[in-house]
């Protein structure tokens, strides 16, 4: 009966001690940030994703950017919350990458993050 206890003592150390999948994380760097409807742009911006989250938005100087970190420049470009969202520490990150200035319509971005993965408009 205990002989076998070490083997499988030994399987279940094993698999405790498998890598979990690292969190991968997308910095947006140097797009105008409306974090929500009405609020001031934030010029220069960085936006930190955190797996489907958003870990931290600001003006650059304020925000340190990850070492190990997908870095997306979006200088001239803005970023603003897909509808019914707000960009915030903790919120999902659901974002529209607009070409110009936000001025209602949003049916023309030129990229999405849906739940922090980019998504291409009219693409699956």
């Amino acid at each position: 009966m205990f002989t076998r206890f070490p083997a499988v003592l030994s399987l279940l150390l094993l698999a405790a001690c498998q890598k979990k999948p690292d969190l991968v994380v997308k910095v947006l760097i140097g797009g105008t940030t409306i974090v929500s409807p009405g609020a001031t742009p934030i010029d220069d911006s960085i936006v930190i994703i955190a797996g489907t989250k958003i870990r931290s938005v600001g003006p650059r100087k304020d925000v340190p950017v990850p070492q190990a970190s997908d870095r997306t420049d979006l200088t001239g470009e803005w970023i603003v919350p897909a509808e019914g969202v707000t960009i915030a520490p903790g919120e999902p990150a659901n974002l529209l990458i607009l070409k110009h200035v936000p001025n209602g319509n949003t049916s023309d971005a030129s990229a999405l993050v849906v739940n922090g993965e980019w998504k291409m408009p009219g693409k699956p």
